[in-house]
């Protein structure tokens, strides 16, 4: 998504939307980590 206003204006809303889109980009990034070891029996992933 994108949001769009004039620089100034809503500073505070747009610091705000930064903050929760990089606070998304996080939370997606450590849902896609792949395991390479499984946690519970320690053997290599397939």
């Amino acid at each position: 998504g994108y949001f769009v206003d004039t620089v100034g204006r809503y500073e505070t809303a747009i610091k705000e939307y930064i903050k929760n889109q990089l606070e998304d980009d996080i939370m997606n990034d450590q849902i896609s980590l792949k395991e390479f070891t499984d946690p519970f029996t320690g053997e290599p992933v397939k």
